[in-house]
């Protein structure tokens, strides 16, 4: 019988991981007409697109994107935990597979390795294959049960959550060849290095240091071979990451300050420790459940404290790994270079890094438990202590499994919020169970796109106030949108009226006025009440509302061009066609790039624009009929 328990526990987490995958993430959603959608997903989704677009026209991933923002590099600064996405769709656009539906898949993959990757890493670690089915378990807990690792997947910070595991697998490689010194390891080390840092940039952040002392304490038993194989590995991941790499730093310059999001301080950790809500800033707007993350680090102690003693080679590099990463997560707003990095999302990788020493511990303790027999008031407190803990992972797993619940059969009084802060079943902000199940595009959702396709004749944008609705509109029509977004880092942003006048502007000023004219707005989408703008009836018109959306219609004049001149502009990726512009010396309502051309015969040069950093395109001796490319 005991022949058969390993590979029967191994198929119970591969089923059990598998139908939480799909009950998260349907397959009728991944295999469905449009992408998986919802908050951050629309920004990776529509960043996608544009990069599969460029691809088809110019070969390259970046282009001059004048859907959002009045013109904004796309590919090369903002998506760069994008990467992966737009390589996979790119490859399964060449042979015919829609760019949603290589999207969801991708999306779906990230779900389904998680068990796999976490085993692997688990075995290359040398831990036994009980300890590695452990493993495999506990990363599927953290992943569906943990409030930051559920958050990141359902808002669609989908590339982060899964570079957060991902990065055990080229760790524990570079762990198997400190110790076999085998090429054949560095061989499957460098692919794997290579797609991890597509995934995201920020796994160098994670893996550079265990990595490194691994290196400089394997050093002198490695021969002239091995070095120059490793080296190999490093070089050969810098220039495979350069096509994007370069673009990037070239156009670096127009980056702002982000390090105002996920700033934790220590104070955190024990908020954390408590489950406790104390800004959704910082920790998103979901109640903390974090009882499987402190098992995880509780137990990840007491295995490194083992290892320490017993003088175990793992010990080192994953207790360095830890505590560089726990540092960065709750010191990191103090430090400039790391507060850029949004610090507290380097929980999720310290969290599945704990999974390694957590699991190695559970299962020598278990054996020990098991051999020894200790004592009865040893075992008594044991099961006090388990008495009083597994509720709190029950507790943990129902706040996402809500339907597991049993509902009041006759209506009562909502209660107050939950004590955990967020969102949650049955509070007052939420009157009904919220399961954070990803889910196909509702009435509400389109009401914004129907808008746009029934009214959109061309001249001029629109701006769009829930950045979401923004981000879907450059994706779903053709439509040049104002919005997206908010906390973008690019200098671009200054065209979104929300992200400039986030407390909105005095009406006597002209302010509004003189934005309306300058970005050539010519349609409004408002889905939260703002009644410093929506009063205007001086300038706006309202000509529809639906699902606590309004969408007006500005009085201005449209042009695009800041001398109000005539001329029609046709905008697609890389590439603005003007046809009976007044011609001679222009200031066209673009953003200007540094990369772009005019022709035929004409000159590009950049026009400063009244509170606007970027600044837009100004032309000399532009003929009536010409284009502006992004060669």
């Amino acid at each position: 019988m005991r022949r058969f328990g390993l590979p029967m526990a191994m198929v119970v987490v591969a089923a059990l991981h598998l139908g939480l995958v799909l009950h998260f993430v349907s397959p009728s959603l991944v295999l469905g007409p449009e992408p998986i959608v919802g908050l951050d997903y629309d920004t990776h989704f529509e960043h996608t697109l544009r990069a599969v677009e460029a691809y088809r026209t110019s070969g390259r991933v970046w282009s001059y994107d004048p859907h959002l923002l009045a013109g904004q590099p796309s590919g090369a600064i903002f998506d760069a935990d994008n990467k992966l996405i737009e390589v996979f769709a790119i490859a399964l656009d060449s042979v015919g597979v829609p760019t949603h539906r290589a999207f969801n898949l991708l999306i779906l993959l990230a779900h389904l390795l998680v068990p796999l990757v976490t085993y692997a890493s688990a075995r290359l670690f040398s831990l036994e294959r009980p300890a590695a089915v452990g493993a495999a378990w506990l990363a599927s807990m953290l992943w569906f049960f943990d409030a930051l690792a559920h958050w990141c997947f359902y808002v669609g910070m989908i590339a982060w959550g899964s570079a957060a595991y991902a990065v055990l697998l080229p760790l524990a490689l570079m762990y198997r060849f400190s110790q076999t010194r085998r090429l054949r390891v560095l061989a499957a080390l460098f692919p794997v290095m290579v797609v991890v840092h597509h995934l995201h940039p920020y796994a160098f952040v994670v893996l550079v240091v265990p990595m490194t002392l691994l290196y400089v304490r394997a050093r002198r038993a490695l021969r002239w071979q091995h070095h120059a194989a490793l080296w190999g590995v490093a070089v050969g991941v810098l220039l495979l990451n350069s096509w994007w790499l370069v673009p990037a730093i070239q156009l670096w310059h127009y980056i702002l300050d982000s390090g105002f999001y996920m700033d934790a301080t220590p104070a955190y950790l024990l908020y954390d420790y408590f489950g406790l809500l104390k800004e959704p800033d910082i920790h998103g707007v979901i109640a903390m459940r974090t009882g499987f993350r402190f098992l995880t680090f509780g137990a990840a102690a007491l295995g490194l404290w083992g290892w320490r003693r017993a003088r175990d080679e793992r010990f080192a590099p994953l207790a360095a790994g830890l505590g560089v990463l726990l540092f960065i997560a709750y010191f990191g707003r103090w430090v400039t270079p790391l507060r850029q990095l949004q610090p507290y999302r380097f929980v999720l990788p310290a969290m599945y890094l704990a999974i390694i020493p957590a699991v190695g511990w559970l299962l020598t303790t278990t054996r020990t438990l098991m051999t020894r027999r200790p004592a009865a008031p040893a075992l008594g407190l044991l099961a006090l202590l388990a008495f009083v803990g597994l509720p709190r992972l029950a507790r943990d797993v129902l706040y996402f499994m809500p339907t597991w619940v049993p509902r009041h059969t006759r209506p009562l009084p909502a209660p107050p919020p939950d004590i955990n802060g967020g969102t949650g079943f049955g509070n007052i902000w939420w009157p009904v169970p919220f399961d954070f199940r990803n889910r196909p595009m509702n009435a509400a959702d389109r009401f914004a796109i129907e808008a746009v396709r029934d009214n959109d004749d061309g001249s001029g944008r629109w701006l769009v106030q829930w950045w979401v609705h923004g981000e879907r509109l450059a994706w779903a029509t053709d439509a040049q949108v104002l919005g997206g977004f908010r906390e973008i880092n690019l200098a671009h942003s200054d065209a979104n009226l929300f992200r400039t006048f986030p407390e909105g502007m005095s009406p006597q000023s002209g302010q509004l006025e003189r934005y309306l004219e300058r970005y050539n707005v010519q349609w409004l989408v408002v889905a939260i009440p703002t009644p410093w703008l929506e009063v205007r009836r001086d300038l706006l018109e309202l000509v529809a509302h639906g699902f606590g959306q309004r969408v007006y219609r500005t009085r201005i004049e449209p042009s695009w061009f800041m001398d109000g001149g005539p001329g029609n502009v046709t905008a697609a990726v890389d590439r603005l066609s003007i046809e009976g512009s007044a011609g001679g010396s222009l200031v066209l309502k673009y953003h200007f790039l540094e990369t772009l051309v005019c022709r035929p015969g004409c000159e590009l040069y950049r026009a400063e624009v009244e509170g606007d950093r970027v600044g837009f395109i100004g032309i000399r001796n532009a003929p009536s009929d010409f284009e502006i490319i992004n060669p």
